[in-house]
This record gives structure tokens, C-alpha cells and sequence, in this order.
């Protein structure tokens, strides 16, 4: 049972002038965005980061995926999303496999490695061990390894939000216009 009501549609002016511009940055609103509709000031603001996060990152289309499937393992809802996203960002089922198992995937080049290792650790909350972040440092600008931990972080705070509203998964054909607007947005850097 969700936990707050989460409307189609908002009722007000400002719940409106929200959706219509997470729907001008993504190509339409997810449940996801939905559920944070009662609080429109917020949703504003932390819709805005996840933008930045999807769409405004010095990152590849794959290094971003990468970083958020590391993060959806746990959240049924965001890895519904993003499978799909990352296979249509370049990466293979098994890698995806992997990171669901909580491994950080072969075959991937050493730049990508370093990214799902500091995002493993970034997750267990025990800091970063010394030669995770010499690794990420020596692939990574300072910039990089910001927008890592922005995405990590950004999508951390979502899926454990989704988890206690307890948010609906769209059907297939809702998640169709996810890819196709990814697909729109440019890709890779």
C-alpha cells in the first residue's frame, strides 16, 4: 500500500508548472517524480538534481548507468527503469547480472571498474579505502569523481524514498518512452 496518495494529475498551479517541467527534462513524469508531488517546492529542487544527474555530468551515458544500477540493485522500481537504459547504454546482461549480485562486472575498461568499485563503497557508508580512490583518481577528473558521487548519492535518496512510498512500476509501454527519450538525449560524452 503506498504509503502518501500519488496523484495522475496535480491539482494546483504550482504542482502543475512542476510536472510540466520534469516533463520538458525527461520526456514525460514517472511515478517516481509523482510521488514527491506533495511537496512541489521540493520536488522542483531535487528533480533538478536528478536532471543534472542524468543529463548533466561529465560522465558517459554508460558510466552514469553504471552508477545507477550499482545504486537500483535494492530498489525494484529504479532497476525496472534502468536495465533497459543500460543495456541501451552499452552494457551487457551479465554485467548487469553482476552489479545485481553486487559485483562489480568483467570486461569493462579500467576507468568503468574504478567507477562500480567507489560506488560499491560509497554505498556501505564505511568510507573509501585508499586504493579505490587512487584508482578513481587516476581515471577520473575532480569534476568526475564529483558527479559520481552526486549521482550515487541522488539516486541513493530517491530509491529509498520509492522503497518506503512503496511506488508502482509503469507498464512496458510507459518505460518504451523512457528509452526512446534517453535515446533523443545524446548519448555518451
Amino acid at each position: 500500500m503506498a504509503l502518501i496518495p500519488i496523484p495522475d494529475q496535480p491539482e494546483d498551479a504550482e504542482t502543475k508548472a512542476v510536472f510540466e517541467r520534469i516533463a520538458a527534462s525527461r520526456g514525460w513524469v514517472s511515478n517516481a517524480m509523482r510521488a514527491l508531488s506533495a511537496a512541489p517546492e521540493g520536488l522542483r529542487v531535487f528533480s533538478a538534481v536528478g536532471h543534472y544527474a542524468r543529463y548533466g555530468t561529465a560522465l558517459t551515458e554508460l558510466q552514469r548507468e553504471l552508477a545507477i544500477l550499482i545504486v537500483a540493485r535494492s530498489v525494484p522500481y529504479a532497476w525496472a527503469h534502468h536495465v533497459p537504459l543500460g543495456l541501451q547504454a552499452g552494457l551487457m546482461q551479465g554485467q548487469i547480472d553482476a552489479i545485481g549480485r553486487g559485483t562489480t562486472p568483467h570486461g569493462l575498461q579500467p576507468a568503468d571498474r574504478a567507477l562500480c568499485d567507489y560506488v560499491f563503497a560509497f554505498l556501505a557508508g564505511k568510507g573509501i579505502a585508499p586504493e579505490t580512490a587512487t584508482a578513481l583518481n587516476r581515471q577520473f577528473s575532480p569534476r568526475q569523481v564529483t558527479d559520481i558521487s552526486l549521482i550515487a548519492g541522488y539516486y541513493l535518496a530517491l530509491g529509498t524514498m520509492l522503497l518506503a512510498f512503496d511506488v508502482e512500476i509503469e507498464p512496458p509501454e510507459a518505460l518504451a518512452v523512457e528509452l526512446a527519450w534517453q535515446r533523443t538525449q545524446g548519448g555518451t560524452r
